[in-house]
């Protein structure tokens, strides 16, 4: 091998002190961009975001209303799926509007638990025109 040949090769390696220095500060420069970033996403990139359901990404409207929502909305609530929320439509059309949260109870596949969790998502709102119930 030629002197030159091994010259090249190990050059890189035997840097001056200050280019030595440079070198190793811009990688920790690096390194610690690395660091910060993923810190900054483990404690702002998570949250306390709590995902549940079906996997879908429809998001839900803010309440919905069980007295005038179709069926394919309804099954994005939690606990209701596509058959309770045929038959939340079907008891609609049979007994008319909901008058209370607590007439969902009346839903073959709605119980206690279920109805407890999609009070946050849903109400029952009176339909245009309909007389309101009496008040105590």
């Amino acid at each position: 091998m030629s002197d030159r040949h091994s010259f090249s090769r190990t050059r890189w390696f035997a840097l001056p002190g200050r280019e030595l220095a440079v070198l190793v500060l811009g990688v920790g420069l690096v390194l610690a961009f690395v660091a910060a970033a993923r810190a900054v996403d483990h404690v702002w990139g998570r949250g306390d975001l709590t995902v549940s359901g079906t996997g879908d990404a429809t998001p839900l409207p803010a309440r919905m209303n069980v007295n005038t929502s179709p069926a394919h909305e309804l099954a994005l609530l939690p606990g209701i799926g596509a058959q309770t929320a045929d038959r939340i439509v079907r008891y609609r059309k049979e007994h008319g509007p909901f008058r209370s949260f607590e007439d969902l109870l009346g839903v073959k596949g709605i119980g206690p638990r279920t109805l407890e969790r999609i009070r946050p998502h849903a109400m029952c709102a009176p339909l245009p025109g309909d007389p309101q119930p009496p008040e105590d």
